[in-house]
């Protein structure tokens, strides 16, 4: 999205006219609409900052409409020089200030990663009442005077595309990569995130017994951290534990030392239903991971102790053949369950990252956007320890080698961090580099095919996958020994 000109755009009163107008000036080429009391809002705005003698000069440079990608978080209006940040949300009427208050909050959290002064404030336009958040984030009455002050202080405007601004890697946090920003509150849910949370929360209220719940959507969705911020609601109305498919880490360690009632455990760890007895809610993150006996315990001590359990699964998290064969998510539906949600939009993923994992996926995949994947590196090695120093390279400038399992004396071991595929699910990294061996191979229609090598019950290429969703901002690829693939995989960004 570029920014517009408030009073030209403003002018037009017809809706499909005003939004073929505001399209073009924007070049923003997504399908939402601008209804026509949103028009008729922002055009009492100009109207009124006009006899304010704000020239139409002054009202170049805002973003109308924006949408964080990823995030989801949309702006009304929002202008950005150098020092500052204007933003000024518009009510057709008058919504309460509440809610006026508790969206310029939200507004804040999102602008401060700016790094710019933050001027805020709502309109209502059927009124003209007006308010500002103050410095210590409470609401004040303000008036259109104050608000043509701060329009005039915002001459020297960004004109580039705005996401350039705005890193949703800062946003979007993992609970055991961000324990601190996590355990302050510094996130927000999607609004998919936040209804199934409602829903929820809500029958959970109205349960007094034994009562399973299953969240189940695509990498990417938001699953874990759903998990955790119930979780983090339910340890204050009882013991809740959070299983792990490993041993906890530091972070999540932080996490239950510091909220009271909430702990962690190992799926392994769990070796009776009498050792889970005495929690109120028990949540299973990447539920696939366990076995029938961990399944079973679990189950069991949800009926005996009359526990609430919440399963979180991706069908296409069961990596191996025993996985397959454990049938977990068939098991949770056989429950009799209380209530079942699905997310399905990708909130993690990148675009630009997404649309490369798809065209890798297959080659003559029509995406709807092209990208000259400037967030992409690829590489190749003759052999191991070519692999190795190129490996060595990208882990020096703050990359993660995700290093799935690939033969009993690993090269690369020295390189690692214990980010293997049972390690990485639900976390998150802003730059990763990964390996492609001779594992891979295009077939004649351009899809991506896998070599079930060494061990056919762990394809390598399997665990692949994983592994490149959970990728922020960088991807470096790095092909060894395989020149086939690598003619391939260039072909995405000739």
């Amino acid at each position: 999205m570029k920014p517009v000109n408030l009073f030209r755009v403003s002018r037009i009163r017809d809706e499909r006219l005003f939004n073929i107008m505001e399209k073009h000036e924007a070049s923003d080429h997504d399908n939402h609409r601008i209804r026509i009391h949103e028009i008729e809002s922002l055009r009492v705005l100009t109207d009124a900052l006009a006899g304010q003698r704000i020239t139409v000069r002054d009202t170049d440079g805002f973003y109308f409409g924006y949408v964080i990608p990823l995030v989801g978080k949309e702006f009304d209006l929002l202008k950005v020089t150098g020092k500052y940040c204007l933003n000024i949300e518009l009510k057709s009427q008058d919504v309460g200030e509440e809610q006026i208050l508790a969206q310029l909050r939200k507004n804040r959290h999102y602008l401060t990663l700016l790094g710019r002064e933050l001027m805020m404030f709502t309109v209502v336009t059927d009124t003209l009442d007006c308010y500002k958040l103050s410095d210590d984030g409470e609401l004040e009455p303000s008036d259109i005077r104050e608000i043509a002050k701060a329009v005039r202080k915002c001459r020297a405007a960004y004109h580039g595309r705005i996401d350039k601004l705005f890193r949703a890697s800062e946003y979007l946090i993992s609970p055991e990569e961000d324990p601190e920003k996590f355990l302050q509150g510094q996130y927000f849910l999607s609004p998919a995130q936040d209804y199934v949370k409602t829903e929820l929360l809500r029958a959970i209220a109205d349960t007094s017994y034994c009562a399973f719940f299953h969240i189940y959507g695509r990498p990417c969705t938001g699953k874990t951290l759903l998990i955790y911020d119930l979780a983090k609601h339910l340890s204050g109305s009882g013991r809740t534990l959070i299983t792990c498919g490993e041993e906890p880490s530091g972070g999540l360690l932080s996490i239950s030392e510091s909220i009271e009632n909430l702990d962690f455990i190992s799926l392994s760890d769990i070796g009776s239903s009498e050792q889970i007895s005495g929690y109120d809610f028990v949540l299973v993150d990447e539920a696939l991971r366990m076995g029938p006996a961990s399944f079973n315990f679990i189950t069991n001590a949800a009926e005996t102790y009359e526990q609430v359990c919440i399963f979180s699964t991706d069908s296409s998290a069961a990596l191996t053949d025993p996985e397959k064969e454990n049938n977990i998510e068939g098991r949770i539906r056989s429950l009799g369950l209380t209530g079942e949600y699905e997310l399905s939009e990708r909130l993690r993923l990148n675009m630009e990252i997404q649309t490369f994992i798809l065209r890798l996926k297959h080659l003559k995949c029509k995406t709807e956007k092209t990208y000259e994947f400037e967030h992409v590196s690829v590489n190749y090695a003759g052999n191991d320890a070519e692999a190795h120093e190129i490996i060595k390279y990208f882990r020096d400038k703050g990359y993660v080698f995700i290093n799935p399992h690939r033969k009993a004396e690993d090269p690369f071991a020295d390189l690692e961090e214990s980010f293997r595929y049972r390690h990485i699910a639900g976390r998150e990294y802003n730059s990763v580099v990964m390996l492609m061996d001779d594992s891979f191979a295009y077939d004649g229609e351009g899809y991506l095919m896998g070599i079930p090598k060494p061990d056919p019950a762990h394809p390598y290429p399997n665990i692949f996958y994983p592994g490149i969703t959970r990728i922020r901002e960088h991807l470096a690829l790095v092909i060894l020994d395989a020149p086939e693939l690598l003619d391939g995989v260039l072909s995405i960004l000739d």
